[in-house]
């Protein structure tokens, strides 16, 4: 019995397909016909707008869309104040990507009828095409008070006030909209970006998260999750959405790179550098991977690796970068008992960024041990460094507490 309905199947399924063809087939026949009648019409008849918008209306089926615009404009030229043919020009140009001469033709139906919350609707999306935000916002919010149990002009809203700066109402939206359509992906996101604006960082861990068991597979989310800690040096739970995220085979060079920095920040240098390596053949001239490749092998004691990845990070890095390079070129020297040269590197990362002045205190203790019996030099850069203003941390009361010591043992 099987098998016979099996054969049955298999034979209609080809007349099914032929007999979808004969339809086609037939109504575009028809309409040509249509449009022939309507064109000997127009011969005897060049001013009826009924017979351009008919023409306009089957060329519209057939995605038509110039052809189509043409009639509908010559019916307009006949009769302005009709609404179907005001609201197909304003389909029509939206159709082919004219925003901006669809425009008047939504803000004229619009105008018929400002109670109307479909030509709101249309009106809005027409501002947003040509990315203007605030009239919308002022029109959906009109609707909003009329009737707020719509969802899709609560979304249009939020949208609008997100973008012109009402922050507060576009949050209280979102809120609300998430657990009436929690599959809607723009939602999740829109919301977790405003409060990244209000710094409301927990909250926007909190929807992304959300997002991400809507749409466990949403590679976007991941990103954006992954993006958020690592934005907060929350570099353990960075590493969760990352991995996850190239688990999907997503292998962006940035994901890549941050991810091998956080592996560093969490003391797994094998796994930073494995990634950053990786990182670095997509991006062959990216200074921050360089630096944080030579640093992993820096702490895996591997000074002669760390070297030549820092030097190459320090020829091509960008000047936000340099200081660290140049800062951490100089301690790698210094353990290295290459003293001069350490030196060398510690002025050029202090010349670059002035605001870290452990370096001085860095310079001058290379100079006071290693590099010369003049103590002048030493003396200088211990000054320097106590004159600086500086963090209160225990770091550098340490440093502060050195420095007056060595420089009383010196003075003696």
């Amino acid at each position: 019995m099987f098998r016979i309905l099996k054969i049955s199947v298999l034979i209609f399924l080809p007349f099914y397909s032929f007999a979808q063809k004969i339809d086609q087939l037939n109504q575009n026949t028809q309409n040509s016909k249509e449009l022939h009648v309507i064109d000997s019409l127009l011969l005897k008849n060049e001013a009826n707008p009924d017979l351009y918008l008919k023409q306009g209306m089957i060329l519209e089926k057939e995605y038509k869309y110039s052809k189509a615009l043409k009639s509908f404009e010559n019916a307009y030229l006949f009769d302005s104040t009709n609404t179907i043919i005001i609201s197909e020009l304003a389909e029509t140009n939206n159709n082919l990507g004219n925003y901006r001469q669809a425009l008047p033709y939504y803000k004229k139906l619009f105008d018929l009828d400002t109670l109307n919350t479909i030509n709101a609707i249309r009106l809005s999306r027409a501002f947003f095409n040509i990315r203007n935000y605030q009239e919308p916002y002022q029109i959906l919010l009109s609707v909003y008070q009329r009737d707020s149990s719509n969802v899709y002009v609560s979304k249009q809203l939020a949208f609008s006030a997100m973008r012109t700066g009402n922050d507060s109402l576009a949050i209280e939206l979102y809120r609300r909209i998430i657990p009436q359509n929690p599959t809607d992906l723009n939602n999740y996101t829109n919301l977790a970006s405003l409060y990244q604006i209000q710094n409301l960082y927990d909250q926007a861990f909190e929807t992304l998260e959300s997002g991400i068991s809507a749409f466990p597979e949403e590679t976007f989310l991941l990103n954006r999750l992954g993006d958020l800690h690592y934005s907060k040096r929350i570099y353990k739970k960075a590493i969760v959405p990352y991995e996850k995220l190239l688990a999907t085979g997503d292998s962006l060079p940035g994901v890549i790179k941050n991810l091998g920095i956080s592996y560093y920040y969490e003391k797994e240098f094998k796994k930073g550098i494995e990634l950053l390596e990786k990182s670095l053949m997509l991006v062959p001239n990216d200074p921050v991977a360089g630096l944080f490749i030579g640093l992993c092998y820096k702490n895996l004691k591997d000074n002669n690796q760390s070297l030549v990845y820092l030097n190459f990070a320090a020829k091509i890095g960008i000047p936000s970068y340099m200081s660290d390079i140049y800062n951490q070129l100089g301690n790698i020297y210094t353990e290295k008992k290459i003293y001069g040269k350490s030196v060398e590197f510690l002025k050029k990362a202090y010349q670059l960024d002035s605001t870290k002045v452990d370096i001085l205190f860095k310079i001058a203790n290379n100079y006071d041990l290693w590099l010369t019996k003049d103590k002048s030099l030493a003396l200088r850069y211990y000054n320097a460094y106590l004159k600086s203003e500086k963090e209160k941390s225990d770091y550098h009361q340490q440093l502060t507490r050195y420095a007056l010591d060595r420089k009383q043992k010196i003075k003696k």
